[in-house]
């Protein structure tokens, strides 16, 4: 596993550095304790992941979900949620080679950033496990302690692409001195508009892609 030498290097999490989606894992999760799941699930499966298949999740879509997803509880006690998840279910599918991979980095002083489609409140909670202190996600548009949906611009797509823009300029940096690990055709636009993309675990459409362009691909399955 190469270690380029950049300043920043961005992660991608679902079936990057964890070998399942965290929206598939946490399904799964709630639905052995709370039947409310089984509507969460046929929304997911009816809208979105078919949405994301074609690229073409959009911030209402997604903003639904997690309404639903998050339906009766506030902020706070979602968050409890998740701890109780993380523990339980999510921390079991972090890719070993991926804690190698990632002090290698932190031991080269690279800025480790994750950005994730995941909610800002899974996200962190992989970041706190992984060592990753950086981290660019969906957020929540909340009233109070209410969760409402998602704030734009979404981190999915284009919108990977202007988080990540905004978070290098802030550095005083540019897409020139970042690289980007990912396994998802959806991430295109940002492993085009980083100077060195790398794939990992990719899907089919993507290990095509970077096959053509000679990308590195690293599969960890």
């Amino acid at each position: 596993m190469q270690v380029y030498s950049l300043p920043v290097v961005f992660f991608d999490l679902d079936d990057s550095l964890i070998n399942k989606d965290a929206n598939s894992l946490w399904i799964r999760w709630r639905f052995r304790r709370d039947r409310w799941a089984m509507v969460e699930a046929v929304l997911a499966l009816a809208s979105l992941y078919r949405a994301y298949k074609k690229g073409k999740v959009t911030l209402t879509r997604l903003s639904n979900y997690y309404r639903t997803r998050t339906l009766g509880m506030s902020y706070d006690e979602y968050r409890q949620a998740v701890d109780e998840f993380f523990a339980e279910r999510g921390q079991l599918h972090i890719y070993p080679q991926a804690a190698s991979l990632l002090f290698a980095y932190q031991q080269a002083g690279t800025r480790l950033v994750m950005i994730t489609g995941a909610d800002e409140v899974v996200a962190q909670a992989y970041g706190r496990a992984l060592g990753i202190d950086h981290v660019i996600s969906n957020r929540f548009d909340c009233d109070g302690e209410k969760i409402r949906g998602l704030k734009a611009p979404m981190c999915y797509g284009e919108g990977k692409v202007e988080l990540a823009q905004a978070y290098l300029q802030s550095l005083g940096l540019g897409f020139e001195d970042a690289a980007f690990y990912s396994d998802s055709h959806a991430d295109l636009p940002l492993l085009n508009a980083v100077a060195q993309p790398v794939v990992l675990n990719p899907n089919d459409q993507l290990n095509e892609h970077a096959q053509l362009h000679a990308w590195p691909i690293l599969d960890w399955r």
